[in-house]
């Protein structure tokens, strides 16, 4: 029973470093990193070094002199990151603030993704609701004149459409019910994510992936497919709010530091400031603790009353164990899950018997996995008209 929670962990705190980057996750597995020398062996590599005594006390000398301005660096950065944690607590306070201006989640979305789950739903009713948010009616007109939507006339030329309503007839019920909480999902993915610049790539990634694999669980579990669908795509929303926060929140506060530390004339402290990033330590720690709880306030913040999703991300996030979860919950412990697998697969990360422990304590049966091997996780499967 033990070793339950103790795969889930390590699984979690190996991928959310990936999230970072690579050379974050490998550290975290006890990966060697290739040109890398391990800590353990350094000592070692230096005694087998035939220095002279001098060369010996000049290495010591200098390595002492940095340990001890890294010392100072560490120091400052820690503090830096301490007032960086304080005011993005601050911050997710205020709901309204994230809801609506940092992850830029308009009022009418939701009304958006409702009409969507209606089984009678018809273009006429959409378009309306898809015009009021210009950035999703543009990006879907967009989208519809691309080569794999793109439809030709009798004489072969191609249809250039710029009519709203006729766009969603081209893209169809089916696809938007998948595209549109995807377009939300990306829109409020951070642009800049220095100096960890995966972070974006594999978190859409990593999100798209939960999606599909809780599309298809919940038809293995016979739950809604099309809500799993949703869920498995905002149940990170709040890994996006803290990530945008953390770094927007840590130039605010550097900037601050450095010009306080120029004008007091401290400047062997703004030099150290000079010297300081984002800390992945600190942005990760917000993440493990925060993320979760964050998601499921914003996911009942948008009050959906037809896309039933807010109970299941409010189970997840408590971690209420598998067999008192509800069916969508469930399909989003395993979905999350098997997305986070096959991302450390992928990268050589995972060993099978890790994978053997972590996929049983997702409740993930041979059967199952053995369905969702022939599920690609990695691209919306959008079906076009011709294909149908």
């Amino acid at each position: 029973m033990s070793t339950t929670p103790n795969i889930i962990e390590t699984i979690n705190n190996r991928f959310y470093n990936l999230l970072i980057g690579l050379s974050n996750a490998q550290e975290v597995a006890g990966v060697d990193v290739e040109g890398k020398v391990k800590a353990e062996h350094s000592e070692q590599f230096d005694s087998r070094r035939a220095l002279l005594r001098v060369e010996k006390l000049a290495k010591r000398d200098m390595e002492l002199n940095k340990r001890s301005e890294q010392n100072f660096i560490d120091g400052i950065s820690a503090q830096l990151n301490d007032v960086v944690t304080e005011r993005l607590l601050n911050k997710l306070e205020d709901l309204d603030d994230v809801h609506y201006k940092v992850l830029g989640l308009n009022d009418n979305l939701p009304e958006i993704l409702d009409a969507l789950s209606v089984r009678a739903v018809s273009i006429a009713k959409l378009e309306p609701l898809i015009a009021e948010t210009g950035w999703l009616a543009t990006d879907l007109l967009k989208l519809v004149n691309t080569p794999k939507f793109r439809k030709t006339d009798r004489l072969g030329k191609v249809v250039v459409v710029e009519n709203l309503k006729m766009a969603l007839s081209f893209i169809g019920i089916e696809n938007l019910k998948m595209l549109i909480p995807a377009k939300i999902f990306k829109r409020a993915i951070p642009q800049i994510t220095d100096p960890f610049p995966a972070f974006k790539n594999r978190i859409w990634e990593h999100a798209l992936a939960s999606a599909i694999s809780c599309q298809h669980m919940a038809k293995l579990n016979k739950a809604e497919s099309s809500h799993a669908f949703t869920l498995g795509m905002f149940h990170e929303l709040g890994k996006l709010a803290i990530a945008k926060l953390y770094f927007r929140t840590f130039d605010e506060t550097h900037r601050e530091a450095l010009i306080e530390a120029h004008d007091n004339l401290k400047r062997e402290e703004h030099t150290a400031l000079q010297k300081i990033a984002p800390s992945s330590d600190y942005l990760l720690a917000l993440i493990w603790e925060h993320s979760q709880p964050l998601s499921a306030k914003i996911i009942e913040k948008m009050s959906m009353k037809r896309v039933f999703i807010a109970n299941a991300m409010q189970e997840f996030a408590n971690k209420v164990p598998y067999k008192t979860m509800t069916p969508l919950a469930q399909v989003l412990l395993q979905g999350n899950g098997y997305s986070k697998f096959n991302a450390l697969k992928s990268v050589k990360l995972i060993t099978t018997d890790e994978a053997k422990l972590f996929l049983k304590s997702l409740h993930i049966t041979p059967t199952k996995l053995q369905a969702m091997k022939s599920i690609d996780t990695s691209r919306l499967n959008i079906s076009t008209e011709d294909e149908e």
